[in-house]
């Protein structure tokens, strides 16, 4: 998934500077002595000066909400950029940008209406939106979320994160052994271990047999290396899905523990902050 991700930190503060400050410059005086202009009026005055105003208020409210994400302050980044939106309500790196930090935060009825603002928008984009099922997941819209891993399945055809989300969502429909029936085929996923995820998901491979592959070293994968947590993560994270689809709460609270743990992607990567996500919201569902 993260080959297909739109992520927002790759808007500079120079590019939300550029997106939201269009402020005409002063008509400046003719070189012909018979050319004539009308002055400004004073509503164009004080148009141009409010424009001027909204738009260093949109810069100081996307700069705070970048720096508080970076440093993981999520709820201070989550209001600042609804704020920043409220603003810019068509902004459409505003609503991408609102969209994962509202994931972050934990705010899935939010995260979801920013995606889907993001489509109203621009609608090309919903194939590519995996991250609204991933929200979708998570605010209980299981058919919907179905529905967004499939279109996003025309674009990304050998996904088994994709296949995976796809069939948690299916399963919260009916069961496991239902919504493996419409596992989407996944045959060429050559990063470790994710063939042996997409097998444990079909039923074919167990969570330890996983751990195995995904704990292994060679001479490319030195131990507790980037490369090494990264496998180790992503083998935690989805046993920690599999085991909440088989209604194992207590496993699957263990394994998001070490997936947590382990995150090896940073506070800023989409999927790197799944497990974090995951343990909030199920601890809060307890309270």
């Amino acid at each position: 998934m993260q080959q297909f991700s739109i992520s927002f930190q790759k808007i500079t503060l120079s590019a939300i500077i550029i997106l939201t400050l269009w402020i005409p410059h002063p008509i400046l005086p003719s070189l012909f002595r018979d050319a004539s202009f009308n002055p400004l009026s004073a509503q164009e005055v004080k148009d141009s000066s409010d424009r001027l105003l909204q738009a260093q208020k949109a810069t100081e409210l996307g700069r705070a909400s970048m720096n508080s994400f970076r440093e993981g302050k999520y709820k201070v980044a989550f209001k600042n950029c609804s704020e920043l939106c409220k603003l810019a309500p068509n902004n459409i790196n505003y609503q991408l940008m609102l969209g994962d930090i509202s994931f972050a935060a934990g705010q899935m009825d939010a995260c979801v209406a920013a995606y889907d603002k993001l489509i109203e928008l621009q609608p090309s984009l919903e194939p590519r939106l995996w991250q609204r099922g991933l929200a979708l997941y998570y605010a209980k819209k299981f058919e919907t979320g179905v529905q967004q891993f499939e279109t996003h399945q025309l674009v990304n055809t050998q996904d088994v994160e994709n296949a995976v989300w796809h069939l948690l969502c299916a399963a919260k429909i009916s069961n496991v052994e239902e919504g493996r029936k419409k596992l989407i085929p996944i045959t060429e996923d050559r990063r470790v271990p994710m063939s042996q995820i997409y097998e444990m998901y079909a039923g074919r491979m167990t969570p330890e047999q996983v751990l195995a592959i995904a704990n292994r070293t060679s001479p490319r994968v030195e131990l507790d290396s980037e490369q090494h947590r990264l496998q180790r993560y992503y083998a935690q994270l989805y046993i920690g899905l599999y085991y909440e689809m088989l209604k194992n709460d207590q496993a699957s609270i263990e394994a998001m523990k070490k997936a947590a743990q382990l995150n090896p992607l940073g506070k800023t990567n989409f999927m790197g902050q799944v497990a974090r996500v995951h343990l909030q919201l199920r601890q809060a569902a307890k309270k």
